[in-house]
């Protein structure tokens, strides 16, 4: 029985084109009115005038649970250190203003492992714990979340990156982009997973396994509608006994227009999530 509250991203509406300014209160009452629980923000969300205000008397008339909010650098970059520390510093200030407990999940791009230096795989690591360590002492909890990266890239952080500072925050769409099998992955990590992010997309390849991970097809508006199985994926978080975030951050499919609007694709997702992970 799932014990995780549903929750949702809000980058899907910047795909949509929303002023996060004049639509500010659109976009929690849109994820509420679809039937979430919890949201996650991020920079857009608290870049606007009276954004802790705006965001507190948003979370009071939806009812929904702030877990937290997303960014993202590249830590392995060592001419943009003070940069990017000078930037979560800041960014850290705005999430802790929002609350006690809330989370950063925090993505690394721009070089993979097999591209970058010894001295920028060091870099990156000593960044993971700095970043780690200036939020930690606001109050706010780093997670990693993994954005279509080779497993060799995770396992790097993983072994270098102590567990109680470093908790995983994965998508399991980008995990399966970057050749990983994200069963496989939530049951060797599952004591270190305290949220995950969510879509659909339609297989690249032949159907085998979990048929969570295999080929790499686009994306769906919606969970629902391509080869994702969200039932078996249920009972693997029963299995593990999960009862992190759970979040659908989705994602238009590349090169193609929406065809339904955002809060109806939140709708359908969450109602998909209901049907087939009884949650």
């Amino acid at each position: 029985m799932a014990t995780y509250p549903i929750g949702a991203h809000t980058y899907i509406f910047c795909e949509y084109g929303f002023d996060h300014d004049r639509q500010f209160d659109e976009i929690y009452d849109t994820v509420a009115a679809a039937g979430y629980e919890t949201i996650e923000i991020h920079g857009p969300n608290l870049d606007v005038p009276n954004w802790i205000e705006r965001t507190q008397a948003a979370l009071q008339r939806t009812g929904l649970r702030l877990i937290g909010a997303s960014h993202g650098g590249p830590l392995w970059d060592i001419a943009r250190e003070r940069e990017i520390l000078e930037t979560m510093d800041a960014y850290g200030d705005k999430i802790a203003a929002l609350g006690d407990g809330l989370l950063c999940g925090y993505t690394c791009g721009g070089k993979h492992l097999a591209d970058r230096t010894r001295e920028e795989n060091e870099q990156m690591v000593k960044m993971w714990i700095k970043v780690a360590e200036l939020l930690r002492a606001k109050g706010v909890t780093v997670n990693y979340h993994t954005h279509g990266e080779p497993l060799e890239d995770i396992d790097l952080v993983l072994d270098r990156v102590p567990a109680d500072l470093l908790p995983l925050g994965p998508d399991l769409d980008w995990l399966r982009y970057g050749g990983t099998d994200p069963e496989d992955f939530v049951r060797a990590n599952s004591g270190r997973i305290i949220t995950m992010h969510a879509r659909d997309y339609h297989l690249g390849g032949p159907a085998e396994g979990c048929g969570l991970a295999e080929g790499r097809g686009d994306r769906t508006e919606a969970l629902g509608e391509g080869d994702a199985d969200y039932g078996r994926l249920a009972r693997l978080l029963d299995e593990v006994g999960y009862s992190g975030e759970f979040l659908v951050e989705l994602a238009l499919p590349p090169g193609k227009p929406a065809t339904r609007s955002v809060g109806e694709n939140l709708r359908l997702s969450r109602e998909h999530i209901r049907a087939t992970m009884g949650a």
